[in-house]
């Protein structure tokens, strides 16, 4: 399900008619209670694709869904996967803030009052493409998935911390994620913001802006140096562009 550029720059809610309920784009300091570092964590681990693991083992999960694998995943018991769980419980919390979430056989179950809403393999792909739109998630996934058996129920022992780029490699895989408080901090002082007004924006708005700010300063750079009689300098890009081809 793709959704309008308009709609997540609105910040408003997302309807996901799929399981005829809403999402909700939380702001910057709602993820700040479960912290970066969970919040890609839950991210990365319903962003689960067979595509990540080796032909071996895509061979082997053939005739399960990806849905299915991630389930299997969360029947695990082992440290790591626990510790997603968690990651996840607290993501779906942010999402669907009115509805109390289940993991229960073959589904996320979403309870509110008496009313029940699924989000299971007949709709998750769209969920997470929806994910992905909300959360500028598109093409910047480092994480690898390791089977630690032979099926689906053996399927992630190890789940690698997500690494995100700020104009830089990261290497080193323990080092803290730390990609919006430092969009934040750069925001707040190159374009003069009041950093609490930057924690109310939604990842999506946050992302946006520091797209363009860059494409910004840029431009002003070029245009100075222009100015001070510097040649042969290469034409930056279009600031004012289409930044969500």
């Amino acid at each position: 399900m793709k959704v309008n550029d308009l709609l997540l720059l609105s910040g408003n809610d997302i309807p996901f008619p799929e399981a005829k309920i809403v999402i909700h784009q939380p702001r910057i300091r709602e993820i700040a209670f479960m912290g970066e570092d969970g919040f890609y964590g839950g991210c990365e681990f319903l962003k689960f694709s067979k595509d990540n693991l080796t032909e071996e083992d895509r061979i082997n999960l053939e005739k399960y869904s990806n849905f299915e694998v991630l389930m299997s995943i969360m029947k695990e018991n082992n440290e790591i996967v626990n510790k997603h769980k968690v990651y996840v419980q607290m993501l779906f919390a942010l999402l669907f803030p009115q509805y109390k979430m289940v993991i229960s056989d073959g589904a996320f179950e979403l309870q509110l009052e008496d009313n029940k809403f699924f989000i299971d393999k007949n709709n998750f792909e769209s969920f997470k493409e929806v994910l992905d739109d909300m959360f500028c998630l598109k093409g910047d996934s480092s994480e690898e998935y390791r089977p630690i058996g032979e099926a689906a129920k053996k399927i992630a022992e190890k789940l690698k911390k997500r690494h995100q780029k700020l104009n830089q490699e990261k290497t080193e895989s323990e080092k803290k994620i730390s990609v919006l408080n430092r969009y934040i901090s750069i925001l707040s002082v190159g374009e003069h913001k009041d950093m609490n007004s930057l924690l109310d924006y939604t990842v999506y708005q946050l992302f946006d802006e520091f797209k363009r700010y860059q494409l910004k300063e840029s431009y002003d750079i070029y245009f100075q140096a222009k100015m001070a009689g510097a040649q042969d300098l290469k034409e930056p890009e279009d600031w004012m562009q289409d930044i969500h081809k």
